[in-house]
């Protein structure tokens, strides 16, 4: 071997070691380091298949950690309604109800906290370690919601606990989302990333569509007073396996090979310690714009898949079960169609898929919700199918357009708290605010009228002030 072709190691490195963090001069051939440019032999994987083997299984494992988190997330807006009769004193169906989305809302809140804890432990210690640990957190706090006493049993401390446990899971929720985005796409290659990016959504709706299903099961299985009673918790224990798994597969994951770059060049260039005030001081622009793109997605998909199940049940006349069942079906449709989307952003770019699914978000809500309130289950199940092409969209296009807004040192972090921030928004104020509308006006298209609004909020956003990545080129892939 020519040593000058090859050149030293880094220190502290192997030759196995450079294969799997993708480094480019060298790859290993039967314990020795040669010329990359060398033909292979017939023995030997390349290392551009060795890359797209890791990114693979990089993909995967990241998105199933997603697909739990999002399981757990959601569940609690499945049997919103349940757990208000659980947690709250009887006599008051729409204050209890009320006071169950506000406990949903209150996640959000603790979403940008864990977004900042997770994402500087991302940026500075490794994705992989901070994906361990959020998985690890949802776990506890969704077993322990499972087993909480209710008022009948301990009173005003039953929906005490619950704020708690319901903070915790959004804590970790903050920190998931922006660590598995940022892995996935410093493991795929630039032609592909929409793709890979798009099963982090798919995966998220495969988890709310568990949720929905295993609400739908209980629902349909259980009375009304054995729902109320133990049926509730069910879901909630299921988080336990789930998280077990999960955490054993992360623990036998590589970290990123950008990241790992990232290491290797902090023995000259520090990595910097404070990912956050970097991102305030200078980058405000993409997180302002991270921020808003947030907003609108987690609108679509709080009060498009989440909040509907309830506005079903409690304002449109479907019992527990329908409305759980067309959730269900929705999400799962939506799973599906996610990748599709995701392969052609591959073609258009992140920021064309953005435009195209906000302009779409304000041309078929009204024509969905109105197809919802004809009382008819096809005819709602339609409608909400209807509402999921914009929303899968939105998805691609959030994903793969949110990481391209950071340098590597701050991804993690600016994605996370980015997305958390527009998520307390989106997510945490929507579902409460379309529930206090519907109240206060009587008008059941306020939904509609909220997931309007955003769309125009992004087509300002996207179509005014996102153009380019921050080296200056346009933000097309």
């Amino acid at each position: 071997m020519d040593p000058s072709i090859a050149g030293p190691l880094p220190r502290g490195a192997s030759a196995s070691t450079l294969l799997k963090v993708g480094h480019r001069p060298t790859y290993r051939l039967k314990g020795e380091i040669v010329n990359q440019h060398a033909a292979p032999r017939a023995t030997t994987e390349p290392p551009g298949a060795a890359r797209k083997k890791e990114a693979k299984k990089a993909t995967w494992v990241a998105v199933f950690g997603t697909f739990v988190e999002y399981y757990d997330f959601s569940v609690y807006g499945y049997v919103a309604a349940t757990i208000a009769m659980a947690f709250f004193p009887a006599g008051n169906t729409a204050a209890a109800l009320l006071n169950s989305f506000a406990i949903f809302g209150l996640a959000f809140v603790a979403r940008p906290v864990g977004a900042w804890v997770f994402g500087h432990l991302g940026d500075t210690r490794g994705r992989r370690t901070a994906l361990i640990a959020t998985i690890t957190l949802m776990g506890i706090a969704s077993g322990i919601t499972g087993l909480l006493p209710v008022y009948a049993q301990i009173g005003l401390a039953a929906p005490a606990l619950l704020v708690m446990m319901r903070f915790l899971q959004g804590f970790s929720a903050g920190g998931e989302i922006g660590g598995a985005a940022a892995y996935i796409r410093e493991w795929a290659s630039p032609g592909r990333r929409a793709f890979y990016i798009s099963f982090i959504p798919s995966f998220a709706n495969l988890g709310k569509g568990l949720a929905a299903g295993v609400a739908a099961i209980m629902a349909t299985s259980l009375s009304a007073d054995q729902m109320v009673s133990w049926g509730w918790r069910v879901p909630f224990l299921l988080a336990i396996p789930l998280a077990f798994a999960v955490i054993w597969m992360r623990l036998h994951i590589e970290d990123s090979p950008e990241f790992r770059e990232l290491q290797r060049s902090s023995e000259t260039a520090p990595v910097r310690k404070t990912p956050l005030r970097t991102i305030f001081r200078k980058h405000p622009a993409a997180l302002l714009k991270v921020t808003l793109i947030a907003t609108v997605q987690t609108t679509g998909t709080y009060v498009g898949t989440v909040f509907v199940a309830t506005y079903f049940s409690e304002f449109l006349g479907f019992t527990s079960g329908q409305a759980s069942t067309i959730v269900l079906l929705a999400v799962l449709f939506a799973a599906l169609l996610i990748p599709v989307a995701g392969l052609l952003g591959n073609r258009l770019g992140g920021r064309r898929i953005l435009l195209i699914c906000y302009a779409a978000y304000v041309l078929v809500t009204l024509p969905e919700f109105f197809l919802m309130q004809q009382h008819s289950f096809g005819l709602a199940l339609l409608g909400l199918m209807i509402g999921i092409l914009p929303y899968a969209l939105c998805q691609v296009g959030t994903y793969s357009t949110m990481p391209e807004l950071y340098p590597t040192d701050v991804r993690h972090t600016g994605i996370s708290f980015g997305h958390s921030t527009g998520s307390v928004i989106g997510g945490g104020l929507m579902p409460y605010l379309s529930t206090y509308l519907i109240g206060a006006t009587g008008n059941t298209y306020m939904p509609a009228f909220l997931l309007i609004l955003a769309g125009l909020v992004g087509l300002v956003t996207v179509g005014v002030f996102v153009r380019k990545n921050p080296d200056g080129s346009h933000l097309y892939r």
